[in-house]
């Protein structure tokens, strides 16, 4: 649950989130507009950023809060950050309790979260609730001025069920909530390494309201393993149709290794997956299996965004020159193709793209890169169509050990939002701007 000892000593080392000058002719600003302490007030931003109509900014912190089950570091929190006249004021909407003997609160939250029509927040915890294996929650302003939360599904450790949930949700237009597992379920295939022993290769499934107020879960589909879609990452977005396309770290038919390193199948160069509502429930197609080589794109880094002539669009974490990509899918009568818009080299322009990419104006995309850069702590970044082909600009490189874990978020005026799990005085994480 928290950092490793390794990464809290080289912490230390560097004191200060540093926004160098940037790479390139035109001139971005970007700074830091929050510094997590690490008590209260949250630790260890994860997820990526929600943006309201009103500019504001909402978030997850996988620590901090107050103390529950014995850990003193605290469960984690859900926050807001108000833009006021005078700069950005943090307020926390709530802090999770964990799973106790007063208790069966969610614990841990790594993934964003995602509003309803009538204002409410949703998102779900890695840990807690009943068993202890992650939940689903929701959060409701109240009378009183804050926020009321309320668990909607709490998840089973083992058997069936799904296990450990961290990526974003999304509503379909009757108000069901999608999601995915990234482990548990009924999958007996190659899952990549099978994360933390719970069997299983994940689950897509589907929160439905009711009338007295709860919700029922069904999993809409057991994901098997090489060469089926394991270890779904990311958001699922919908496909127009009345489905959704999905994103996995492991499985499809490309060869990439095997699950033990010696005799048993391969796990898979990672999948693009298609769920498709039917009469007898849902349907779920490879549509695109990675592969090895040849300077293509393989393990996508989040999920999908889909543009208005059907195209895919994604960051990879591997492939290309080996230190990732971003590419799109495009459906052709032959089938689905990939096309590599840029093979990042590492120094100074980034590697490791982490997390989701974001729309920005005038046909450019937003990223950002775990690693590399000017000091190596990893990237923010522009990729823009031109008569040229696709150009590449670096806006700022983290100088300081700071671990981005999530993709950007974009406002209406093109700035950049996004979080770090590490930075800021206290090592707690931070939420910064960039202005291209």
């Amino acid at each position: 649950m928290r950092r490793s000892v390794l990464g809290a000593i080289l912490t230390l080392l560097f004191a200060v989130f540093v926004w160098p000058k940037p790479l390139g002719a035109q001139q971005a600003r970007g700074k830091v507009i929050y510094q997590f302490q690490g008590g209260a007030d949250g630790s260890g931003p994860y997820s990526d950023l929600t943006i309201d109509a009103a500019g504001n900014l909402y978030g997850t912190t996988q620590e901090g809060g107050i103390a529950c089950n014995g850990y003193s570091y605290g469960c984690g929190t859900v926050f807001e950050l108000v833009r006021t006249k005078s700069g950005w004021q943090h307020q926390v909407l709530y802090r999770f309790g964990g799973t106790t003997a007063q208790s069966s609160d969610g614990q841990a939250p790594k993934a964003g979260l995602v509003f309803d029509a009538s204002g409410n927040l949703y998102g779900t915890t890695s840990w807690g609730g009943k068993p202890g294996c992650g939940t689903v929650f929701k959060l409701a302003p109240n009378s009183r001025g804050g926020w009321s939360e309320s668990i909607l599904y709490s998840f089973g450790c083992f058997g069936s069920d799904g296990f450990s949930p961290d990526a974003d949700l999304v509503f379909d237009n009757q108000g069901n909530l999608y999601g995915t597992t990234p482990v548990g379920g009924t999958g007996t295939g190659f899952c990549g390494g099978e994360l933390w022993g719970a069997g299983g290769c994940g689950i897509a499934f589907r929160l439905s309201p009711n009338g007295d107020g709860s919700w029922t879960k069904t999993t809409i589909y057991n994901f098997q393993g090489a060469p089926d879609a394991a270890i779904p990452i990311g958001a699922l977005v919908p496909d127009g149709k009345g489905g959704f396309y999905g994103a996995s770290q492991y499985g499809g038919a490309g060869a990439c290794g095997t699950g033990d390193g010696e005799s048993s199948p391969p796990d898979g160069c990672s999948a693009v997956f298609e769920l498709t509502p039917s009469a007898g429930g849902w349907t779920e197609s490879v549509i695109y299996s990675f592969f090895r080589g040849r300077g293509f794109a393989r393990n996508p880094s989040g999920g999908f965004i889909v543009d208005g002539s059907g195209r895919l669009f994604n960051a990879s974490s591997d492939g290309g020159n080996g230190l990732g990509t971003i590419f799109q899918l495009d459906n052709t009568a032959k089938g689905w193709s990939q096309s590599v818009l840029y093979r990042f080299s590492g120094d100074p322009d980034g590697r490791a793209p982490v997390g989701r990419l974001a729309k920005g104006p005038q046909n450019t995309w937003f990223g950002v890169t775990k690693n590399g850069g000017a000091s190596g702590y990893g990237t923010v970044c522009s990729l823009a169509s031109t008569e040229a082909g696709w150009e590449e600009r670096v806006l700022f490189s983290f100088d300081s050990v700071s671990f981005p874990e999530a993709g950007p978020a974009v406002d209406s005026q093109g700035h950049i939002y996004g979080t770090t799990l590490d930075g800021g005085s206290q090592h707690g994480g931070t939420v910064y701007e960039v202005i291209p």
